[in-house]
């Protein structure tokens, strides 16, 4: 990356049960990335754009391709102004030889200043969690498009009460007492789900879902700034009849979030 201002970079990998092919398409396809991660529209060469559709998490965002080899290694770069960071994040798939692949990503922030170390290793602890999606995807959904879910809620409390409210989301959905690989149903005042939990950690839940139907939802906590957090609600819906039930379970997911907000302002 050209911009020569000082570098932040986070590294995140994962290992995926898919061919690195397959998740190629996961990766730079629009159906294949809106399935897991934000929609993301790349133009299959070097040099092309890219459009990252993040909202309502954060705006939208253009960037350049810099690298493009299918299926190993794709990059794009998000150029700002200063103050303002910019943003090279690099896909690296390597296959393994008893099956699957190592997927890994290197998100490099570039800014001068104090306090951008902490924001690139945030932005790392993010790719951690959309990795975690990508697996269960590509375990459990392989190829399938997804209706999406997307919420995100400021909470009136500071990042220091960040574990505060992860373990009050928790309580919300039943899940205080909970472990990885367990069967769960959420009680009466949560969206009406049940299903496996697929990941359980402080700040990061992940459940895969079959009822309402066979879906994907992560429900996480990251600060929005040096003063707030946020909730967010990503939820991947698949099968038959999979956007009218992400639109009638929207509003469920939208008042129990207001509920859990407001309950955790301090």
């Amino acid at each position: 990356m050209s911009d020569d201002r000082d570098a932040h970079a986070a590294h995140s990998e994962m290992e995926v049960p898919a061919t690195p092919e397959d998740v190629w398409r996961a990766i730079t396809t629009v159906s294949g990335s809106a399935a897991w991660f934000f929609p993301t529209e790349a133009e299959p060469r070097e040099g092309g754009a890219v459009r990252l559709r993040r909202g309502p998490f954060a705006p939208d965002s253009s960037a350049t391709v810099t690298a493009w080899e299918p299926p190993h290694r794709f990059a794009y770069e998000e150029r700002a102004v200063a103050p303002a960071p910019s943003i090279a994040t690099e896909f690296l798939v390597e296959a393994r030889e008893q099956g699957g692949c190592v997927v890994r990503v290197v998100s490099s922030l570039y800014a001068d200043g104090a306090g951008w170390d902490d924001v690139a290793e945030e932005t790392g602890t993010g790719w951690r969690m959309a990795l975690l999606l990508l697996r269960s995807y590509a375990t459990h959904f392989p190829g399938r498009t997804a209706a999406r879910l997307d919420l995100m809620a400021p909470v009136g409390a500071p990042p220091g009460a960040r574990a505060e409210v992860g373990a009050a989301v928790r309580e919300s959905l039943g899940l205080g007492g909970a472990t990885a690989g367990a069967s769960f149903r959420t009680p009466e005042g949560a969206p009406p789900v049940s299903g496996t939990v697929e990941h359980l950690g402080p700040y990061f839940i992940l459940l895969r879902a079959r009822r309402p139907c066979p879906a994907l939802f992560a429900i996480s906590s990251f600060p929005m700034d040096a003063v707030t957090l946020s909730v967010n609600v990503t939820g991947r819906l698949f099968g038959p009849g999979a956007d009218a039930v992400a639109a009638r379970e929207l509003p469920r997911w939208r008042d129990w979030l207001a509920r859990l907000t407001a309950a955790n302002t301090t």
